[in-house]
């Protein structure tokens, strides 16, 4: 909210329609300042006079009269910004993904991203975004817990690698569970965003509030790999395997 409302009054502010005709006359004050009088001077400062309030009084207008449109095109750019974002940090991961020579991490991420590009399709439904608006969140969560846990996988085959013997067994044991639980996630996943595409048709029915507890069930089996991933690197031992030079 706070970067919102910066975001307003930066476009408001610093507009060059508001900006140049402000500067532009403060610059021309200046000038008549620094001469010698005469009419140059009074010329100047009458274009100096126009200058500051034309700015003012534009601005003044947009304020009044266009921050509506200035708000929507302010938390249009944000909404952008942090798409933009969220996309950078998914490709990353997916890259880093890639480097673990286990093609199934991969997979769960394309089919993550695949039901969350169709979810916010069907979010943007006219007529359903009421009805569907905690649902749609909660699919987001488990969405983002589901990524989470790959993350997480990927943590545990890092230090599996420089773990050898009955703890490295043990390590890649808990990674199993780790995607066992992320394709579940994304499973859920899938069948909630079916089951939203199905609200979208009339003559088809769906129990919101199962729809909702299933969720919420999945949401919370998405984080228990993540709360085992704290239990490992509480080990005292967590950091000389990952740093054994240091």
């Amino acid at each position: 909210m706070e970067e919102l409302r910066k975001r307003i009054l930066r476009e408001i502010f610093i507009d060059p329609t508001v900006v140049l005709p402000v500067v532009g006359g403060a610059s021309a004050w200046l000038l008549s300042w620094a001469g010698a009088g005469g009419g140059s001077s009074d010329m100047l400062n009458l274009v100096g006079l126009a200058g500051v309030l034309g700015g003012i009084g534009w601005f003044a207008t947009r304020f009044i009269f266009q921050l509506d449109s200035i708000s929507e095109k302010a938390m249009r750019d944000l909404a952008i910004e942090a798409k933009l974002k969220e996309e950078n940090h998914l490709n990353e991961l997916q890259k880093r993904l890639a480097t673990d020579k286990d093609p199934r991490t991969e997979q769960y991420m394309v089919l993550l991203r695949e039901n969350r590009a169709e979810l916010e399709k069907i979010a943007q439904t006219p007529g359903i975004q009421i009805r569907s608006l905690e649902i749609v969140k909660q699919a987001r969560q488990l969405f983002w817990a589901a990524t989470e846990q790959l993350d997480q996988s990927m943590k545990m085959y890092l230090l599996a690698q420089k773990l050898s013997g009955p703890e490295k067994q043990g390590v890649l044991a808990q990674r199993e569970r780790c995607l066992a639980e992320a394709l579940e996630s994304a499973e859920h996943l899938q069948n909630a965003v079916a089951a939203l595409g199905e609200l979208t048709d009339k003559t088809l029915a769906r129990d919101m509030d199962t729809l909702q507890l299933e969720l919420t069930e999945s949401i919370q089996a998405a984080k228990r790999s993540e709360e085992r991933m704290r239990d490992l690197q509480s080990r005292p031992d967590y950091e000389r395997y990952l740093n054994p030079d240091g």
